[in-house]
């Protein structure tokens, strides 16, 4: 790839790269299932309340021990005694009664409907409206969280102890049967590749059609649910105090990391890669994507509910205690919630940046404060801080477009080394001395990544550096955020 020395201000002798960063222009569901999307990232694309207040409460007969979903009108659909669909402002829009309580998260298709699981055996299709298109009767428990992939096919499992999987007419495509309870959320990888965790302790990875890729065994129940990070890697989190991360091709492991208690939380992925969880060890964990501790924050109660990230990289989830909390990307704790009951599901953030949890004495809540945040963000990650001659720097850098429109922008990466700021256009084939490999691979229609790396070659002397990040508007050099920087340090 060529080098360019850029000299002076930054924005001012930038050169035009051009990365499409688009979003879907037809309506998009806010929230639609367990932890925002098929992979899992738990990821709002709003701010979330900064300073809490209460918009308003639901009380029912029930428990909510399931997560709210939330379609592309702002209504929000959660089970308890029986399944609601409440408008944003709290009123109610429909109710629908199964035959017994409802504690599996559904998942909202604006072109299919709603789908969710009931104790009554039965999985059930609604319209948005809250009339019946069918159901499935599995024979056992349903409180599985059923994922929709991109095709409208509708996977979940159930205590039943299989994995089925529906086309978008409704029809059964193909089912397996594990050895124990699923009570996990699928998760969906880019290739369509499906994973989902059960209580005989087996992970599961399916391909599309149902075939078996690879399993992992843990050595205690994955009651959790699996999530899929930026680089495609799988996430894992077991009640034998480890959360796990595995390689898609083969469901090796690459690393693992032991909390000191069980790991009952589904881990939630930012996107730069950090993975946030919860443990029955009183603390809330963030690691970095090569699972080491970016740090830990004491909570003082059991956590069981997962995290809702939201744009700015706060993270909310509820504890034991029955305190909702907030943190901030560092683990500084915003504020807290009381609402004197456990709470153990997870919460939903809005596109207004409204916040939704219920607990375990059937009340629900919204919490305002948020704000809608509709400017494209761009970080830089690393693999490391240090480095030295003979190693290679490996990163990745990502762009999130909260925009409901596409977007078109210019990205530019710049390396400065103390003395020069060099520039590297991404799209670029040409080695030099510098090899910066870039490979463009757009994960989903909001977010985009993009690998390099970035070779520290014997013979050439450079000091400590910082890489510089930033967007434009499309041939332009209107700036979009902020100019975002990365420090390393090289030891010669």
């Amino acid at each position: 790839m060529r080098r360019q020395a850029v000299r002076g201000a930054f924005l001012a002798t930038l050169l035009i790269v051009g990365l499409l960063c688009s979003a879907d222009a037809r309506a998009q569901e806010q929230w639609p299932c367990f932890m925002h999307d098929a992979k899992h990232s738990g990821m709002a694309m709003a701010v979330g309340p900064g300073v809490p207040y209460l918009q308003w409460v639901l009380q029912t007969n029930g428990q909510f021990s399931c997560s709210p979903v939330i379609d592309a009108e702002g209504r929000i659909y959660v089970g308890s005694d029986n399944f609601y669909c409440l408008n944003p402002d709290g009123s109610e829009a429909f109710r629908f009664s199964a035959l017994d309580d409802i504690s599996s998260t559904a998942a909202v298709a604006e072109d299919q409907g709603v789908f969710f699981g009931s104790y009554d055996h039965n999985f059930y299709w609604l319209t948005l409206d809250g009339e019946l298109v069918g159901k499935f009767d599995t024979g056992a428990y349903n409180d599985g969280p059923p994922t929709i992939g991109t095709d409208g096919s509708i996977y979940f499992g159930s205590r039943s102890e299989s994995f089925y999987a529906f086309r978008s007419d409704g029809t059964l495509n193909w089912s397996y049967d594990a050895y124990d309870w699923i009570a996990s959320a699928p998760a969906i990888s880019d290739d369509g590749s499906i994973y989902v965790g059960a209580d005989d302790r087996q992970l599961y990875a399916f391909a599309p059609f149902g075939k078996l890729k690879w399993s992992y065994s843990g050595y205690d129940w994955i009651g959790g649910s699996p999530a899929i990070g930026p680089d495609e890697m799988v996430y894992v989190p077991c009640w034998d105090n480890t959360m796990t991360c595995l390689q898609p091709s083969n469901g090796e492991i690459f690393w693992q990391y032991t909390a000191l208690d069980d790991i009952r939380s589904s881990p939630a992925v930012y996107a730069d890669g950090s993975i946030y969880f919860g443990s029955y060890d009183k603390y809330l964990y963030c690691l970095r994507p090569e699972g080491k501790t970016k740090w830990s924050f004491n909570v003082g109660s059991e956590v069981y509910s997962s995290c809702a990230l939201d744009l700015d990289g706060n993270c909310y989830f509820g504890a034991l205690d029955g305190r909702l909390y907030s943190l901030d990307s560092d683990g500084n704790l915003r504020w807290t919630f009381e609402t004197g009951s456990e709470i153990i599901a997870s919460p939903a953030i809005s596109e207004n940046g409204t916040l939704y949890f219920g607990d375990m004495n059937g009340y629900f809540y919204a919490l305002g404060g948020g704000s809608s945040d509709y400017t494209p963000r761009v970080g830089l990650h690393l693999n490391d801080t240090t480095y030295s001659v003979g190693e290679t720097m490996r990163g990745f850098y990502y762009i999130i477009n909260p925009m409901p429109s596409t977007l078109d922008v210019d990205v530019y990466l710049a390396l400065w080394t103390g003395r020069e700021l060099l520039y590297y256009p991404t799209f670029s084939q040409v080695p030099c001395v510098f090899e910066t490999g870039v490979a463009v691979k757009p994960r989903s229609t909001r977010r985009s990544q993009s690998l390099f790396d970035f070779a520290f070659y014997p013979g050439f002397s450079l000091s400590n550096g910082r890489w510089f990040i930033a967007l434009t508007r499309a041939g332009t050099y209107e700036l979009l955020g902020e100019i975002n920087f990365t420090d390393w340090a090289f030891e010669s």
